[in-house]
């Protein structure tokens, strides 16, 4: 997958104007720092440098994953979206994914750094997203005031030392649909499990990725998450180091609604292993985890299989 041409252009632009070999060390060390912010106590981004090598850098893998994840949610979804609010937007990718898939009237993105704000609306400066609202905003000090259609908060839970408090803050100011986008780690899956959790509590209806509102049914040393394969910037590939010309981001995901619930759709969550005549599948079904195995036998489902990956409904 890659990113469209807006946000490529505007992308690009950021990289002619600042210089390259101290983009690809400031990406280097913000990557490490996510790595050991493992408490989510420290701030991972403070000066403007940064901020422009964070949106080179993980810009385009994070749009893919949001893109990915509100592909499936609108699979599902029947309700009418016209207003997005967008969580510790960082430089606004999740804003850019979502803006391709729905038609908006109203997008807000809160943040906390002010230096991300100030990369975010340059980017998003003469494109179709300039009229985008930023506001400086600290989940963990202030109440949000919007109440928008739907809300999204990707990889920022997973940054905040205090996590229950946040969740149920996104909840009360969601109108009809909260998605909640980790990465695809067990500490991300376990982010998402403890959401899961507290929402349900709440009241609150799971739509994706999950096909049923019970207990989730993987064992304690398996988690849950997709997929996207991303293409490479030259820039991505030498400040990771990298020769291939794509990477996968993974990432994991759930998403809540006020009034609608999944209506018990069978997703795949793992890649299919494709075997000689046959192909075994792993299934979050209505009825829980299943393994499953599709013979040549059964047919157009057999042939619908082999097209089928990680994240994709079965039925």
């Amino acid at each position: 997958m890659e990113i469209p041409q807006e946000l490529r252009l505007a992308i690009e632009k950021q990289i002619e104007e600042n210089n390259v070999t101290s983009i690809i060390e400031n990406s280097q060390i913000i990557s490490k720092r996510y790595r050991q912010n493992t408490d989510g106590t420290k701030k991972l981004l403070t000066e403007q440098e940064e901020a422009i090598a964070y949106s080179i850098s993980r810009m385009p893998s994070t749009y893919c994953a949001v893109y990915s994840v509100f592909q499936q949610v609108l699979e599902i979804n029947n309700e009418k979206i016209s207003s997005l609010l967008d969580v510790g937007a960082g430089t606004g990718s999740a804003t850019w994914a979502i803006n391709e898939l729905i038609d908006l009237d109203k997008i807000t993105c809160l943040e906390r750094e002010k230096v991300m704000i100030n990369t975010g609306k340059e980017l998003m400066k003469n494109t179709k997203l300039k009229d985008t609202e930023w506001k400086e905003f600290d989940i963990l000090k202030d109440d949000i005031k919007e109440k928008t259609d739907i809300i999204v908060t990707s990889y920022m839970i997973n940054e905040l030392p205090e996590k229950e408090n946040a969740i149920l803050k996104l909840w009360e100011a969601t109108e009809k649909i909260l998605v909640i986008i980790e990465p695809g780690t067990p500490a991300g899956s376990k982010n998402i499990l403890h959401a899961r959790e507290i929402l349900l509590k709440q009241g609150a209806k799971i739509i994706a990725p999950c096909s049923h509102q019970g207990k989730c049914g993987l064992p304690k040393d398996d988690w849950c998450s997709f997929y996207v394969r991303v293409a490479r910037t030259g820039i991505q590939r030498l400040s990771k180091k990298g020769e291939l010309g794509y990477e996968d981001e993974k990432f994991s995901y759930i998403a809540f609604s006020k009034t609608q619930e999944n209506n018990g759709k069978e997703r795949i969550l793992r890649h299919p292993q494709i075997r000689q005549g046959h192909i075994k599948i792993k299934l979050c079904t209505p009825n829980g985890i299943e393994e499953r195995t599709i013979t040549k036998k059964d047919g157009q489902i057999y042939k619908k299989v082999k097209k089928l990956d990680a994240g994709d409904i079965l039925y």
